[in-house]
């Protein structure tokens, strides 16, 4: 099976993200789009791609999920119309009730394939958005389960309380780094478990060796060398809720969500692989290009070709951006005279990840 076919089928029939994982704060910095420019996203849960629309980007969002194209039109079309308290609220940002009965005022806005969707997923609709993707189910069961099986609710509550980075170094040092917690860490976050529960086993076909010792060194630098108090992700794992929505997502704030109403007819959903829809595009549609992390998906052949479809429909200077989970994949040496890397800015901007996921950024050009 290719890499196309083994994501089809792991990501057809399920919304595995609600939110995306991937920091809004490094991509845009990244691709550091100017209003006009053409960028193509991938969709995932809609969140980066909403920020490059904002940004005044006309945005292509393109995905092979169904439901996840689901899930980003039904939290574009509530920005459009809900009022910021409504609309965070419906997000399942609120104790405000009635998701549902919202739902259904949001219904006739949709494309028939988000209808299709969501009219038989209420029970997703009622327990609020951001908190119904399979990764983020797992990592509620790993707030709710495991961790109070190593650190008391005291302890996760000082970990989050603001430090400064040498007061963060201490505290994991002498409070929350123990035995106990790296044990649990191996276990939970081992590929077998992630694969069962909380990513899926496709995400993991190219991956070669244990990864858990790799999160956790990942787990240690975010906890360590970022600043946790304003980190709306370490935030969100620890806790399954955003203490500050000024500063998390940029659609979640008052800001970002007068930004995204604005831009919502500047961002189109496409349902269809990227080779197919890069094929079919003339050369200079795009200046920039989220690709997010579906190299990793990909053997070496399929990323080789997937950039020479980017390439061809790039203009020049055009901007790549993705992330390695776990498998390193960046411009082969046979497309240097077509593509430039940037590893340097990449790895500046990789330090900074609050999202801290992914072990690796990729940022490159069209020549």
């Amino acid at each position: 099976m290719s890499g196309t076919e083994a994501t089809r089928t792991a990501l057809g029939e399920r919304i595995s993200y609600s939110q995306v994982w991937e920091d809004p704060a490094v991509l845009m910095s990244a691709l550091a789009v100017v209003p006009g420019e053409r960028v193509l996203s991938i969709c995932s849960a809609g969140d980066n791609a909403f920020a490059l629309a904002a940004a005044g980007a006309e945005v292509t969002a393109i995905d092979l999920s169904a439901p996840q194209l689901a899930m980003a039109e039904l939290k574009l079309t509530a920005a459009v119309h809900f009022e910021l308290d409504r609309f965070r609220s419906f997000l399942g940002l609120s104790e405000i009730g009635q998701r549902v009965y919202l739902y259904h005022e949001l219904r006739p806005h949709l494309s028939q394939m988000a209808r299709d969707w969501w009219d038989g997923h209420e029970v997703e609709i009622r327990t609020g958005l951001l908190r119904c993707g399979r990764f983020e189910r797992y990592l509620e069961s790993f707030r709710t389960r495991a961790l109070p099986l190593v650190h008391r609710r005291k302890t996760v509550e000082a970990l989050l309380e603001p430090k400064t980075i040498e007061e963060q170094h201490r505290f994991f040092r002498d409070h929350w780094d123990t035995r106990r917690w790296r044990a649990l860490f191996r276990v939970f976050f081992s590929q077998f478990v992630m694969a069962k529960a909380g990513r899926s086993a496709a995400q993991f076909a190219h991956v070669d060796g244990p990864v858990s010792a790799e999160f956790m060194r990942r787990a240690a630098h975010v906890l360590t060398e970022i600043p946790i108090a304003s980190n709306p992700f370490v935030q969100w794992i620890m806790r399954g809720q955003y203490p500050d929505l000024e500063c998390t997502h940029p659609y979640l704030s008052e800001a970002g969500h007068r930004a995204l109403r604005a831009a919502a007819g500047r961002l189109k959903l496409v349902h269809t692989d990227l080779l197919t829809h890069l094929g079919a595009q003339p050369a200079g549609t795009y200046q920039a290009f989220n690709l997010s992390n579906v190299p990793e998906y990909l053997s070496e052949t399929e990323h080789t070709a997937l950039l020479r479809a980017v390439v061809g429909a790039a203009s020049p200077g055009a901007r790549l951006a993705y992330w390695n989970l776990l498998v390193p994949r960046c411009r082969p040496e046979a497309m240097a005279d077509r593509l430039e890397r940037h590893p340097t800015t990449a790895a500046a901007l990789l330090r900074g990840d609050r999202a801290f996921v992914d072990g690796g950024f990729v940022l490159e050009t069209v020549r």
